[in-house]
This record gives C-alpha cells, sequence and structure tokens, in this order.
C-alpha cells in the first residue's frame, strides 16, 4: 500500500468512503448479480475523492451463498502505485 495513510483505521475509512460512494453510482452497483467472483474497478476522481498518489481502487468481491463478500481491496493505478509486469520482468510504476 502507498504510505499516504497514517494507519490501518485511516485507510479502513477511505475504503469504506470509496465503496459506498460507489455503490450509490449504477455504473459501480450493476457488477453485483454476477455469479462467482468479480472486481470493481473504482476511480476516484469520478466520486470526487483525491489521494494522492492513487487514481484507481479495486475491490475483489466473491459471491458466498447468497451474500457477496470483499476478499481484497487494493490501489490499482496511481503514482504511487508499483505493479510487477510479467512481460518485463519487473515493478513499475503507475
Amino acid at each position: 500500500m502507498p504510505r499516504v495513510f497514517r494507519d490501518e483505521r485511516e485507510l479502513r475509512e477511505f475504503l469504506d468512503e470509496v465503496l459506498e460512494r460507489a455503490l450509490q453510482k449504477e455504473k459501480y452497483s450493476k457488477g453485483f448479480g454476477r455469479d462467482g467472483r468479480f472486481t470493481l474497478g473504482v476511480k476516484l476522481d469520478e466520486l470526487g475523492i483525491h489521494i494522492d498518489g492513487i487514481d484507481i481502487v479495486e475491490f475483489k468481491f466473491e459471491l458466498v451463498g447468497n451474500e457477496y463478500r470483499l476478499v481484497s481491496a487494493y490501489p490499482a493505478r496511481g503514482s504511487k502505485v508499483w505493479a510487477y509486469n510479467k512481460k518485463k520482468g519487473f515493478f513499475i510504476q503507475g
């Protein structure tokens, strides 16, 4: 996780706010209703949220019984986000 949060509580509050705002928009809420697992990529600028270095947050959900459960949440794009590029064999920024 990029070092833009002071502690785990601040991170949790951020993720809760992003998910709450995203689910108010049909673009993001229509992902629910699928079977199995799905990833919800949320663009922060569309929600009016600005966190330096994070542009997109991804939430991974899994359908268990009749409930969707959050499996993982992480920043996917931004100037402070590094991701492993399999083709190049090293981490890239952005």
